[in-house]
């Protein structure tokens, strides 16, 4: 109950004049002092007590904020047991097989690169080692038909088409090798289409296969001509499909082997390059 100024005035009149013949009532001034000074008491309690509320309010409202209690919270922290894996695509040897006339090496892999299209060209840039450069390419699919192309000692265009499970990819040697090859850094250009790819359709009745030939993938040399992959690739647009490109080499320093004839083409052969077909 709160008491003004004005109310212990009046009580102290009703007082002194029921006292009147007695003792002396204490100095009205005194009494408003002391009145005061419990007035101030009490605020200064209210105020304090104002304060703890406004602590416990603020540490539940922390509480709700962050949301469960703190054991809950560690093991909310925990990932999920079966959260999905992202698969690595497909893998790539560390090291590639390469025969120059009757002497085989194995040259390490230097550089990669993983794509998660197809259908469109793809440009692999590199600083080679030596002039034994080799390129592997793997699929997801090993029915995909891959397509390289490099550049060669006589600026023409050299490479290979094949199913990318047919150890797709190339390599050169001293003799295939630009002469430039080691002086700054190098690329190729990869390809990699759908194993039913229209090739023939957008061929528009083009043959790719000489007349004679017994053995000869009509598909394949189809897409080695660069007209026919740029309406494929046109035609198809970029398609999901995981790959994944090698770039092989000896290590600096130890020179590229002496150059010898081409080992037997897996992929297709192409006429007028010297770059070796693996």
């Amino acid at each position: 109950m709160r008491h003004t100024e004005s109310d212990l005035r009046a009580l102290l009149t009703e007082h002194s004049q029921e006292r009147a013949g007695r003792e002396p009532s204490a100095h009205l001034g005194a009494i408003v002092r002391r009145g005061r000074r419990m007035r101030r008491t009490r605020q200064a309690v209210t105020a304090g007590a104002a304060a703890v509320l406004a602590v416990a309010a603020v540490g539940v409202g922390n509480d709700l904020l962050t949301g469960a209690p703190r054991a809950d919270r560690a093991a909310a922290a925990q990932p999920p047991t079966h959260s999905a894996q992202v698969e690595p695509g497909p893998k790539l040897p560390d090291s590639l097989p390469v025969r120059l006339g009757a002497e085989k090496s194995d040259l390490s892999l230097i550089h990669s690169q993983r794509f998660e299209t197809m259908g469109v060209a793809r440009t692999v840039s590199f600083t080679p080692t030596s002039s034994s450069t080799g390129f592997k390419v793997v699929c997801d699919d090993p029915r995909a038909w891959v397509v390289t192309v490099l550049r060669l000692r006589g600026g023409e265009s050299g490479g290979g088409t094949a199913r990318c499970g047919e150890s797709a990819g190339a390599h050169h040697d001293r003799l295939s090798a630009p002469s430039d090859w080691l002086k700054r850094p190098q690329s190729v250009q990869v390809w990699v289409f759908p194993p039913d790819a229209p090739v023939q359709e957008v061929a528009k009745g083009a043959t790719g296969c000489p007349k004679k030939a017994k053995q000869c993938d009509e598909t394949a040399r189809l897409l080695w001509r660069p007209e026919v992959r740029e309406r494929l690739s046109a035609k198809l647009g970029e398609l999901p499909g995981r790959w994944a490109v090698g770039v092989y080499d000896r290590p600096a320093g130890t020179g590229s082997g002496p150059g010898g004839e081409p080992s037997a083409a897996t992929g297709s052969p192409v006429d007028g390059a010297s770059a070796t077909h693996h």
